[in-house]
């Protein structure tokens, strides 16, 4: 007999013939946040664009907690068919392995990665009271300022951000810790906090009401929406990335006819007149990526995040 035959006739269907019809049933997508989230967010537009092309719904799962620890557990625990998806960003994929440890997983082995959902680059801002336009103004402000510079920050992302920043540029900025967004830039707008670094969606309204000024991307590529505005290496800063994104993730046993697929039409679905106007809304980007790219890219960023919390330490 085949072994086509052979696994017919056992009722074990080869990988490839397990795809031929998948999906054939709902598939269901793990967030390991709450609901109105950035992840959260990206997760149903994202779901939303791919549906009619699959021919399935998509249940969005919301697993809160431990910061986004057990949301990810469950994903990498579910069955490995392709009806288990598990939506990851940096702090989950790169940086809680490497601080949390109840993340006693490894990001690039114990799933796979299938897709970049989203991409949101990272910019410094400042209050307008310091009247400086670049980050070369700013240290040099700092320089005949010293110990008046204060960085507003609530994750653990914008902490590293800071202490990256400060052991490559000399930049010393005091922490000053709040509970969420609105409380931070209310006072960076006001001038009693010097900046902050967050990401481009956050900052845009402020940025555009002339409430707050940009001064340098936090990554090597310009933004479309702030073109004037320097990236981190036109700044003299080199080996310095601060960004955001969602990618899309799967059981590490799940069939490569089943990923190859999932990557194809996620691919298919961004590119959809839905989710660019979504996106263009919401100043998310596109990153095209195959399989491999995505996974390269992933590689990169959990070397990149691993390496620069070796270097500064626990965020404070």
């Amino acid at each position: 007999m085949t072994a086509l035959v052979v696994a017919t006739v056992l009722g074990l269907a080869p990988a490839g013939v397990m795809a031929q019809d998948y999906p054939n049933q709902p598939i269901t997508a793990i967030v390991p946040f709450g609901a109105g989230g950035g992840a959260d967010t990206q997760t149903r537009i994202w779901g939303e664009a791919i549906a009619p092309l699959i021919k399935q719904r998509i249940i969005v799962e919301n697993v809160a907690g431990s910061a986004g620890v057990a949301g990810t557990k469950q994903g990498i625990g579910a069955e490995p068919d392709g009806y288990s998806v598990i939506l990851g960003a940096a702090s989950t994929i790169a940086i809680n392995p490497v601080t949390n440890t109840a993340a006693d997983y490894d990001p690039l082995t114990d799933m796979r990665p299938v897709a970049l959902i989203g991409y949101t680059p990272y910019v410094m801002v400042v209050a307008n009271n310091l009247d400086v336009k670049t980050l070369g103004e700013l240290i040099e402000y700092g320089k005949a300022h010293e110990g008046e510079l204060t960085y507003a920050g609530w994750t653990a992302v914008g902490e590293f951000a800071r202490k990256g920043l400060e052991n490559r540029t000399g930049l010393a900025m005091t922490p000053v810790p709040y509970k969420g967004v609105t409380e931070a830039m209310t006072d960076v707008i006001a001038g009693r906090v010097s900046a902050s670094i967050l990401d481009i969606s956050t900052a845009l309204p402020f940025i555009r009401s002339g409430s707050v000024t940009p001064i340098v991307m936090t990554g090597p590529d310009k933004s479309p929406a702030l073109p004037d505005v320097q990236t981190i290496d036109e700044a003299g800063v080199s080996d310095y990335l601060i960004d955001s994104w969602i990618g899309l993730f799967v059981p590490k046993d799940t069939p490569d006819e089943i990923v190859e697929f999932l990557n194809a039409k996620t691919l298919e679905a961004l590119q959809g007149q839905m989710a660019t106007d979504r996106y263009a809304d919401l100043e998310i980007e596109r990153r095209d990526y195959n399989v491999a790219e995505t996974y390269d890219f992933m590689e990169r960023q959990v070397s990149g995040w691993k390496a620069l919390i070796e270097e500064v330490g626990p965020a404070e």
